[in-house]
């Protein structure tokens, strides 16, 4: 293992322990080609699976940096807001949630880690709910959509103030597993729920078959962005943990990028194409390249196989909602 920045071993958020078995070895960030190796482990205690050691708190930005924020952020923006998958993505989540809870116009809803806010545009603009959004990320929350009609703001749940009984929805979309202490957050979750309120969290599921057949060249992996990995399992232990109910829903979702990007991943690295090191980008002669070559499994594999292990609960996204009992 190495890494350019200090590293720490948290004991686990959900049970304590600090018994760890390796899982994977040599992870690295295969996206934005930041520098350092990492290892995820698996909690003796309770199963969860963390990136272990991972970076100390203070040198997670190195990794953030121009992945999401600096250059990247208008490709970013554009695709949560603006891009018709981005929309379907979204328009996907409200569903699934009104299946649990309909949402009206005496609902609030708070998305941590909003992001650009697409989400919070597609509820308020369908369901006629109060929206609010937080994001750690300043430059994010500078350009979010629909500022006017959402309060924004810049920081952690577990510091940003709000008065307990706030929202009677929280959402976490592709955020859980970013925050040093999953289970603070979720508590932190509940205290600004109203009774009765509901927690949707949307995360990589650790238990599906891609992630076993590419490994470490698993897309949703993330390294070191992706601090925790979750089953359905540990996250459902992660809300008990926070103090939340049994969870009411929870399926694995359809993900059309999972097996084919994996792919890429996995031949980039084999090939050592683009070199270690060099600066991300898409518009490489080998990217095009890759990408042509693989078109027709897109088209003929991959979008047929998600809708599969969607249905076996093997696919590679999970998406959960557990209520706060009334007091």
């Amino acid at each position: 293992m190495n890494a350019p920045v200090a590293l720490v071993e948290p004991p686990c958020p959900i049970c304590g322990g600090t018994t760890w078995t390796t899982v994977l070895r040599g992870a690295r960030d295969w996206i934005w080609r930041k520098p350092g190796t990492f290892q995820v482990q698996r909690c003796a205690g309770c199963d969860l699976v963390a990136t272990r050691p991972r970076p100390a708190d203070d040198a997670l930005g190195f990794y953030y940096d121009n992945a999401y924020s600096g250059e990247a952020e208008a490709g970013m923006r554009h695709f949560q807001t603006e891009s018709g998958l981005g929309r379907l993505i979204n328009r996907y989540r409200l569903a699934v949630l009104q299946r649990v809870r309909r949402l009206g116009g005496d609902d609030h809803v708070l998305d941590v880690g909003c992001s650009y806010g697409g989400f919070l545009r597609l509820v308020r603009r369908q369901t006629g709910a109060r929206t609010s959004g937080l994001d750690l990320d300043a430059g994010s929350i500078a350009q979010a959509v629909d500022a006017a009609e959402t309060e924004y703001r810049v920081g952690l749940l577990t510091e940003a103030g709000y008065a307990p009984g706030t929202f009677t929805v929280i959402t976490f979309l592709e955020s859980l597993e970013h925050h040093t202490d999953p289970v603070a957050a979720l508590r932190a979750a509940r205290e600004a729920l109203a009774p009765g309120g509901h927690c949707l969290v949307e995360v990589p599921n650790f238990g599906g078959l891609w992630r076993r057949v590419f490994r470490t060249a698993w897309l949703p992996l993330l390294i070191p962005q992706h601090l925790y990995h979750f089953t359905p399992k540990t996250l459902a232990a992660a809300f008990r943990a926070a103090g939340f109910g049994p969870v009411q829903r929870h399926q694995t979702m359809f993900f059309p990028l999972e097996g084919v990007a994996s792919l890429w991943i996995w031949l980039a690295r084999v090939l050592r194409m683009p070199p270690v090191g060099s600066k991300p980008t898409w518009r490489t002669p080998f990217d095009v390249l890759l990408f042509l070559a693989t078109l027709p499994l897109y088209l003929v594999f991959e979008i047929p196989s998600q809708a599969l292990l969607r249905l076996l609960g093997l696919a590679g996204h999970q998406l959960a909602i557990a209520r706060r009992d009334p007091d």
